[in-house]
């Protein structure tokens, strides 16, 4: 791999993009919500991979990207939200809906690598994630990464100082394989030493060789306080850090320029990553890469009923439906979601209507799983999202008699049950022998039967003649599912930035 495909997903101001850029790699997709950063990741990068810019392939919230549409690429870079994990954000890991779900974006990094599975990653968060909740959000990322999705996992706390610039900034390095073997496992390189010192970043005598971590908020302690960490002692004055100095300490190149405020510029490079450290460890990556034989699988779908019973439709971030909360107070937020008893997620939509907040669906997550239930009927987003929040409600499960009860409620869609009940076959039948969550659906079956493993082991093909019986059988015998809450990111009141209140239903069909 002299040559590479990297996407820099939350990439700040492009502290990765930099590292792996000088690695021979090309950055073919960027992700960035923040405005004030995206205007010098452009400002910096623009001149020299402007198709980055001019084919919308850098995005703002990573939540609107649909996986399967991204580039091919070969190593995906990203230092996802720390805040959820650290003090400042009053640690709520993966709980952390305030900020626009803010603690499970990590998740949408799952999506990413199972979509497209990419020949290795590169994370970085705050080195308190390892010991978060008692070390449970670690174990649930590691379980994910290598039991789910197949990827080796190897992890180290790396300081910016132990590979050469003067700045503690201890930072958690995630980095994996989708082909290693267990004989030659990856490696962190061995430390260097400083390539300079505070002296050297101020000019002067430091009282310090090696800086604070830069950090985003807490500015202006006095240098006497234990909180300091951006006031030093330089020829014997007291000066404060600025941005000249901080981008040195992150080991930015002189060229690179800040079209915003000082007070911007500093929190962004807060936010950033350690330059040299990035690249190093990204170095050996990419050398142990190039030692690894690719594996070429080529799979085929199968219902099987060895173990559970199989699924009709997976959940995934693509199933997910969401409500605006409408008359509930956002102090209720931290209360709902804190609700942990073992039926939480009916409790908590209770919980929600006592307080006076009522459901209205908004939208599908995504995109193409709206199309897709649109191209069955343009009925079918709101008849599925309140059948939805019925099973979650009042758990009828299966969907002939979840469809039965809401039209005797009174959810009638201005049409009649019978009509309502075509609806909702066709789209079982289009989920069977059709489409797929996360891909635009052209209207076609792609298959005409399906093999089953029954429960004997025993395997079963189907040839599908009677497509009317096919949809009666599944009517009488599919039933919504309650996948993980936290794997699929639903089931919490989230706070967006425009101040309202949303909530996700995640959909899952079983047989």
């Amino acid at each position: 791999m002299n040559s590479f495909k990297f996407i820099d997903l939350f990439a700040g101001i492009g502290g990765f993009h930099i590292a792996m850029e000088s690695l021979g790699g090309q950055c073919v997709f960027a992700s960035e919500i923040d405005s004030f950063a995206r205007k010098t990741y452009q400002h910096n990068f623009e001149k020299n991979n402007p198709k980055l810019f001019n084919d919308d392939l850098f995005n703002d919230d990573i939540r609107k990207i649909n996986p399967i549409d991204l580039p091919d690429f070969d190593i995906l870079c990203a230092g996802f939200p720390c805040q959820p994990f650290s003090q400042a954000g009053h640690k709520r890991g993966f709980h952390d809906t305030h900020k626009s779900e803010r603690g499970n974006l990590f998740f949408n990094i799952v999506d990413i690598l199972e979509a497209k599975k990419p020949n290795a990653f590169f994370l970085e968060n705050v080195r308190g994630i390892i010991n978060h909740d008692n070390g449970n959000t670690f174990k649930i990322i590691r379980d994910i990464i290598e039991n789910e999705l197949g990827y080796s996992f190897h992890y180290q706390v790396v300081k910016a100082s132990d590979y050469g610039l003067p700045q503690l900034r201890p930072r958690t390095f995630m980095i994996g394989f989708k082909n290693e073997g267990v004989l030659s496992p990856f490696s962190f390189p061995d430390k260097i030493p400083l390539k300079f010192t505070m002296s050297d970043v101020w000019g002067g005598e430091c009282s310090r060789e090696i800086g604070f971590t830069l950090r985003v908020g807490g500015r202006g302690s006095k240098i006497t306080d234990r909180r300091n960490w951006d006031s030093y002692l330089v020829d014997g004055d007291i000066k404060k850090i600025m941005p000249e100095q901080a981008r040195k300490m992150q080991g930015f190149p002189e060229n690179f320029e800040f079209t915003v405020t000082n007070t911007q510029a500093m929190k962004q490079l807060g936010n950033s990553v350690a330059i040299d450290a990035v690249k190093i460890c990204a170095k050996a990556m990419i050398n142990h890469l190039n030692t690894l034989t690719p594996i070429e699988n080529e799979g085929f779908g199968i219902k099987s009923y060895l173990g559970s019973k199989p699924t009709l439709l997976n959940a995934s971030g693509n199933t997910n439906f969401i409500f605006e909360i409408i008359g509930l107070n956002s102090d209720y937020i931290d209360p709902i979601n804190s609700i942990k008893t073992r039926t939480k997620l009916k409790d908590r939509i209770k919980k929600i209507h006592e307080l006076g907040g009522s459901f209205k669906f908004y939208k599908i997550e995504t995109e193409s799983m709206k199309y897709n239930l649109s191209m069955v009927d343009s009925l079918i987003p709101e008849i599925m999202s309140a059948m939805l929040l019925e099973f979650f409600l009042h758990r009828t499960n299966t969907i002939e008699s979840n469809l039965n009860t809401i039209f005797n409620k009174g959810q009638t869609f201005n049409t009649d049950l019978l009509s309502l009940q075509i609806k909702v076959k066709r789209l079982l039948l289009s989920i069977l022998l059709g489409f797929f969550a996360g891909k635009k659906w052209d209207g076609r079956y792609v298959s005409n039967g399906t093999i089953v493993v029954k429960e004997t082991g025993e395997q079963v093909g189907f040839h599908i003649t009677n497509k009317t019986a096919l949809e009666d059988y599944l009517f009488e015998h599919i039933k919504f599912d309650t996948p993980s809450m936290t794997r699929h990111r639903y089931g919490s009141l989230i706070l967006e930035n425009n101040g309202k209140v949303y909530f996700k239903l995640n959909m899952q069909l079983r047989f």
